[in-house]
């Protein structure tokens, strides 16, 4: 009896330290009417900057920064204000740098999860009158992730650093400084 209960309770430790976290980030899934679920993320943040020229300036700035980075302009709404691409996916980099800078998918056993996967993306930017002459600009970042090594179809919540939007931002008040 005692040689069982030693069994069972050194297999107990042996099966407590193999355990492992994952780190991904974990979202609250809605159903959105029949079977197909809406995964819902936290709110997206917007990043703004008010920036010292006519809003007609600033937009043709901002398309200017949208084709450096290679994302294609899908949203041209002049009359909401809004402009950029709802849906477009990057692998490895954004804009000349490692995605890992800008997205956080969680960790695996090979590292940040934004190096390898695929990120869909939204990346949606507003351009408002400021009421002073200038512009109050918004940049929205929401990111997505897809492990395409393993033939997964399956897309994770991601999260932004907010290093990119801060990126973007930059760009559109140099190019309107440029001009």
């Amino acid at each position: 009896m005692r040689r069982t209960l030693l069994l069972f309770v050194l297999c107990g430790c042996a099966s407590a330290g193999t355990t492992s976290e994952d780190t991904t980030p974990r979202q609250a899934t809605v159903l959105a009417g029949g079977t197909t679920p809406t995964i819902m993320a936290e709110r997206p943040h917007a990043t703004a900057a008010v920036i010292a020229a006519a809003p007609k300036d600033v937009w043709t700035a901002t398309q200017k920064v949208y084709a450096t980075l290679e994302i294609p302009v899908t949203v041209e709404n002049p009359l909401a204000h809004q402009l950029g691409n709802a849906n477009f996916y990057k692998t490895h980099q954004l804009g000349g740098e490692s995605m890992t800078r800008f997205v956080d998918c969680g960790s695996g056993m090979d590292g940040p999860k934004a190096g390898n996967y695929r990120i869909y993306m939204s990346l949606l930017t507003t351009i408002d009158p400021d009421g002073n002459g200038g512009s109050k600009v918004q940049t929205t970042f929401v990111p997505m992730g897809q492990d395409v090594s393993g033939g997964s179809t399956d897309r994770i919540p991601c999260g932004s650093t907010g290093r990119f939007e801060e990126l973007v931002l930059g760009k559109i008040k140099e190019t309107v400084a440029k001009k």
